[in-house]
């Protein structure tokens, strides 16, 4: 990957970046509302995601909005995404698993849609938003269907071509997977990390992006000392394999 397509230089005033993250911004606010669960997944998200950007030396304030704001197109359908779920509620009960797939993929468009709507947001922002889950697997509803075609339960949008768009990417999956972790009891060393991002590499969405060796473990590190600091568990440092 060239130089320029790593957005840390973006020519945005800081201001602009500061009122994005103002927690009074109409759009946070309603976000905030609409989506309680996803909302506390995006501020996890952007504490996790700063301490990425200090190790690489990327712009933090830009990558804090992006993650912020990552997931808003889930306000369309807030109960059909688990985090903003009550206990025992479901709609995806009684649900084809094709439909299904449709509702929880469709966040990702329905975001930029959002964001575009709002002149405040720079384009590159939304651009690696467009590309947090690549063409992953939404692996809850492939395994539940039974299916073996893949491709059908795919997110069909581009994958990372930027270490921004890199880092969101496996930020995201990194603490969904913790977090899913930790609430059964079963978060006890690094190997979440490890495991995102040898899957992430194996299935080719970063293929598109440069990312050295040495970045990788800033990257492995700062999410273990993150994962440490969110859910105060001792995390085996020794679990955090160099390159």
């Amino acid at each position: 990957m060239s130089d320029d397509n790593n957005f840390k230089d973006v020519e945005q005033p800081k201001e602009g970046f500061q009122l994005l993250l103002d927690s009074k911004y109409p759009l946070l606010q309603e976000f905030r509302e609409k989506c309680p669960g996803t909302f506390k997944h995006s501020q996890s998200l952007a504490a996790m995601v700063e301490g990425i950007s200090l190790e690489l030396n990327i712009d933090v304030e830009f990558m804090r909005v992006a993650a912020l704001y990552h997931d808003i197109g889930k306000s369309f359908n807030p109960k059909y995404f688990s985090e903003n779920q009550l206990e025992n509620e479901d709609p995806h009960k009684g649900l084809k698993t094709k439909m299904s797939y449709e509702i929880i993929t469709r966040h990702v468009s329905d975001s930029v849609i959002i964001l575009l709507n709002d002149r405040n947001f720079p384009r590159e922002i939304i651009e690696i938003i467009s590309q947090h889950h690549g063409t992953t697997i939404l692996q809850y509803f492939f395994n539940k269907s039974k299916t073996k075609d893949e491709y059908a339960f795919r997110y069909k949008t581009t994958i990372p071509n930027s270490v921004e768009s890199a880092v969101l990417m496996i930020t995201d999956s990194v603490e969904a997977t913790s977090r899913s972790l930790a609430q059964a009891g079963k978060l006890e060393s690094t190997d979440v990390i490890d495991n995102t991002i040898n899957r992430l590499l194996d299935s080719g969405q970063l293929d598109e992006v440069t990312i050295k060796l040495g970045d990788f473990k800033k990257i492995k590190n700062a999410l273990s000392r993150e994962l440490e600091g969110i859910y105060q568990k001792r995390i085996n440092y020794d679990d955090v394999k160099g390159d």
